[in-house]
């Protein structure tokens, strides 16, 4: 499966008041079942309904941040698909995992601190 190299301009992953909403617990359930299989992949919504489905440049940025690079990352990594720059930048645009813990994502804190600044 192909990965997009940014996140889409409504990820759900994103810092920033664009982010699509989910419902309440969903990214963090999202993040457990990505944590508890490597091999797990989060398609981007952009791409549901067409014919190549690619996984969430969000998601795999997300999942850097917590040091746990699913195992379709790696894998686009050592094929040239994205490279280690791609998951620096889309890092830098999604939500900070401490904020995740906190239960803060659906509510209480500005685009700002989501972001981590």
């Amino acid at each position: 499966m192909p990965i997009t190299k940014r996140p889409c301009s409504n990820c759900p992953f994103l810092c920033d008041d664009a982010a699509i909403a989910l419902e309440p617990g969903r990214i963090e359930g999202i993040v457990s079942d990505l944590l508890r299989d490597d091999q797990q992949t989060f398609v981007c919504h952009k791409t549901l309904d067409t014919g190549e489905r690619m996984t969430c440049a969000g998601a795999v940025g997300l999942m850097s941040k917590l040091g746990r690079l699913p195992v379709i990352a790696r894998l686009g990594l050592v094929y040239g698909v994205i490279t280690p720059r791609d998951i620096e930048v889309s890092a830098a645009m999604v939500i900070d995992p401490d904020d995740m813990a906190l239960g803060d994502l659906q509510t209480g804190k500005t685009a700002g601190d989501r972001c981590g600044r």
